[in-house]
């Protein structure tokens, strides 16, 4: 899979974490990739959603994401079988790679401008 530092350039992207530190990797690795770091009041281009956030899934957002149509990579500590997704959806698993983490939310990008 090939990982261009500028995959994501100007795309805004949604973190959903609850672990500030893995939050903050997640945003340097992906602005790295182009991603904006300011939302302002632009739309959200992609998120990427942790499954548990505080002491709840995040099954609620999700649900919200492909309601409005904004592509979304999930990522969980928790094996895939435990991870209640929709059947084929990538789940990435923790700790995730860089280069695994711009490809995946690059290809979200790529999979909703092509539909």
């Amino acid at each position: 899979m090939a990982d261009p530092m500028n995959s994501l350039a100007g795309k805004r992207v949604l973190i959903a974490e609850d672990e500030p530190l893995i939050a903050v990797d997640h945003r340097s690795v992906l602005s790295e990739a182009g991603a904006l770091q300011c939302l302002d009041s632009a739309p959200v281009d992609v998120a990427v959603v942790d499954y548990l956030l505080a002491d709840r899934n995040s099954e609620p957002l999700q649900a919200v994401l492909k309601r409005r149509q904004i592509p979304f990579v999930v990522v969980s500590s928790y094996p895939r079988p435990l991870v209640r997704t929709e059947e084929g959806q990538e789940v990435l698993r923790k700790p995730v790679m860089p280069h695994e983490l711009r490809c995946s939310v690059a290809a979200a990008v790529r999979r909703r401008r092509a539909a």
